[in-house]
């Protein structure tokens, strides 16, 4: 009976050593007695997996059992969190300040969780730079005495943007092994936009989805991408207008519109060539800066194939045309005279102005919303 009972005590231990092999310590000033939370980043939901109250000196004890590499993080309140990543058998240290906790900690145990730390202070800083760039264009006088000011803020904000993404992308490349450029994949620049899309991006979102596989084949995450690259190649197969990836001629909008000689020129006669298919204002703010970023690609690519079809929606027909003489465009520029209510525009999806859209020789969408360095640098890519 004494054996029995043994060797049912060792099986109990064996299994309670099996749970909760992950444990978060640490210590959060000015957070006494404050409920601490800890909860698991699944695909789809987020689950609190362990919780616990801070003690008087600002300590806390967490766990949790981890079976792959995860990712967690742990929220005191609405909006204080701390984001980690976590390989089973581990112990992590969190240490920090309740007040702006988000900024003011450090991890010890999980390099992970520091380079998760990387690449939010990197995108903070980037949404700050945007945020006052915007406050500053807002703030602007309208006319022409400002339009020097105008393009230098949207130059300004142009490199940072261009900054976020070169950093993101290099991130990816340096630890395309691990889950983290997953998590790196997936940031927003804003809640409604990732760092990195599929349209401009496709290439880095199949390093990281090889990468894993090969890696981390079972995980969730590495799931997750090869489900999303498929619905990305059904889409490309389904020729979704609304998505603007096509296959063929014929799943392109056409355009047919004349430019101020008068004369009737439609986008399929392009065909053959690279075309950056631009929407614009030319009598809204900034677009002198927008004029000149085109000149530059016009200049720099039309030997080697590249044509600009630019579809303006101008309300004023005579200053529009004013404006393509005063700039001296050179390339297609044709107005739609129904303006913002252009149903051409609606059919293209166009939701901003400026947009655009790269179309290859054989009529299908290889770019979107590149601008000034990126645009050059995609053409570059294109034609090699």
């Amino acid at each position: 009976m004494k054996k029995i009972l043994y060797f049912v005590i060792v099986i109990v231990l064996v299994i309670s050593c099996s749970k909760n092999n992950t444990k978060i310590t640490g210590e959060i000033l000015n957070a006494t007695g404050k409920s601490i939370y800890l909860n698991l980043l699944n695909v789809d939901s987020i689950i609190c997996v362990d919780s616990t109250t801070i003690n008087n000196k600002g300590e806390f004890t967490l766990k949790t059992d981890v079976t792959s590499p995860t990712f967690f993080n742990i929220s005191i309140g609405a909006k204080e969190t701390i984001s980690l990543f976590m390989n089973p058998d581990t112990e992590i240290k969190v240490t920090g300040n309740y007040n702006d906790l988000s900024k003011n900690y450090k991890v010890e145990g999980s390099e992970g969780s520091l380079w998760i730390k990387e690449l939010n202070t990197q995108l903070t800083a980037t949404q700050f730079a945007l945020d006052s760039l915007r406050k500053a264009y807002l703030a602007l006088p309208t006319g022409d005495l400002y339009a020097e000011k105008v393009k230098n803020l949207n130059t300004m904000w142009h490199s940072v943007i261009n900054k976020q993404i070169k950093f993101s992308k290099d991130f990816i490349l340096e630890h395309a092994i691990s889950p983290v450029s997953y998590y790196a994949l997936y940031q927003k620049m804003t809640p409604e936009d990732f760092i990195l899309i599929p349209e401009n991006d496709l290439h880095t979102y199949k390093i990281v989805a090889t990468s894993l596989k090969a890696m981390h084949p079972e995980s969730q995450y590495t799931k997750a991408i090869l489900k999303h690259l498929e619905e990305i190649s059904l889409s490309i197969r389904q020729n979704k207008i609304k998505e603007l990836i096509a296959n063929s001629d014929h799943s392109l909008p056409k355009i047919s519109l004349t430019d101020i000689k008068g004369d009737t020129i439609t986008l399929n006669s392009l065909k053959g060539k690279y075309i950056i298919l631009d929407f614009t204002v030319l009598g809204s703010q900034g677009s002198q800066q927008h004029y000149q970023e085109y000149k530059k690609v016009f200049e720099k690519f039309k030997g080697r194939g590249v044509q600009i079809y630019q579809v303006c929606l101008d309300e004023n027909e005579a200053q529009w045309k004013g404006y393509v003489k005063g700039y001296g465009i050179n390339w297609v520029c044709v107005r739609d005279p129904k303006n913002l209510q252009s149903s051409i525009a609606s059919s293209w999806n166009i939701k901003n102005i400026p947009a655009n859209y790269i179309i290859n020789p054989e009529f299908e969408i290889v770019g979107k919303n590149l601008f000034g360095q990126r645009l050059q640098e995609r053409l570059t890519d294109l034609l090699k």
